[in-house]
Parts: C-alpha cells; structure tokens; sequence
C-alpha cells in the first residue's frame, strides 16, 4: 500500500469541500444553474486587490475575477469562477478550452494545512496558486493553494485554511433573490 497520501497523523485529506467550473459569464453560469437544475441559492462575490493577493506559479500577480458559491449538501459545494482579465489561471485556462465552462479544479479538505501543503510540496506537485483572501472583516484572512496533480491524480487540487473568527464578506447579490 502506498502512503503518498498519508502522513505520519493520518490521512492528508479530511473531506471534499468543492467542485470549481470556470465560466467566461457568471450570471449566465448562475442562472443556468439555479433555473435548469435547481442549485442554489447562489452566492456572487468580486475580488481584485483591494481584498485578494496572489501569486501564481509563484510570482505576484494582480488580477480580476468574479466568484460564485452554492451548497450543494451539507458539506459540499460548487463554485463558479468568472475571470475578468487576462492575467489569471483561470483565464488561461478557459482560453485553452475555447471559452467553454470546464471543470478547474477540486478543493480537498484537509485537516492540517501547514503539514499537508508540506506534504504535497514534497511530493514535487508543482504550486499553480497561492492566494489569500479578506473575509468579512479585514484582519480574517482565507488562505488557498492550487497543487497541480494532473500527473498524479488527473486534477488541480485546492487546499485551503480559514484563521479563526473568518467569515464570508456580504456577496454582491444572491440569486434567487
């Protein structure tokens, strides 16, 4: 039995937390998704970096993006992504797929985040993301990292950690209302 995917602790992943689609146009994306499917309610968030700082492949980079998230049970939930530049992975990757909604990436949960982003470094897994984003109050921060296991696992893996007493900023608007 291999242990790529246990630590000394345990097991490195605790849970699925989400699913993330890329979308060259959110509102649609949401729509589509409550009026069709009955998902929802949704979520809309906007980040740049008056509330987001990140790095990708590990140089700082400002860029643009929309966000959506629904539950989707009581432990897991899907989120949708709107690029609004050039400049992040998320528009790069929507580029290779035409401009198609596409599965990006999956977020794991881990119980561990320092041990398990230790972990997947050490297994070479290369870093497509380090991002850190302002909750509902400033001094709250959600910290989140793409490890891409495509190799490995055939996905990009998210990880993330909340610092104690986050919560979500006020979205933008929910649908349905």
């Amino acid at each position: 039995m291999s242990t790529d995917v246990v630590t000394e602790h345990g097991t490195m992943f605790s849970g699925a937390n989400h699913i993330c689609i890329v979308t060259a146009d959110l509102d649609r994306a949401v729509r589509r998704w409550w009026d069709r499917y009955s998902v929802g309610p949704w979520s809309v968030f906007s980040y740049d970096s008056s509330n987001m700082q990140a790095k990708v492949t590990g140089r700082p980079v400002d860029f643009k993006m929309r966000a959506a998230l629904a539950q989707l049970g009581p432990a897991f939930r899907l989120e949708l992504i709107q690029p609004l530049d050039e400049l992040s992975p998320y528009a790069d990757t929507l580029s290779r797929a035409g401009g198609a909604d596409h599965v990006h990436h999956v977020r794991l949960d881990v119980p561990d985040f320092a041990r398990a982003r230790d972990q997947l470094v050490s297994l070479g897994l290369p870093v497509r993301l380090e991002a850190s984003f302002t909750g509902g109050s400033p001094e709250h921060r959600f910290q989140a990292m793409y490890f891409d296991a495509r190799d490995d696992l055939g996905l990009l893996l998210e990880i993330g950690q909340a610092s104690a007493g986050f919560s979500m900023p006020e979205p933008d608007y929910v649908y349905p209302r």
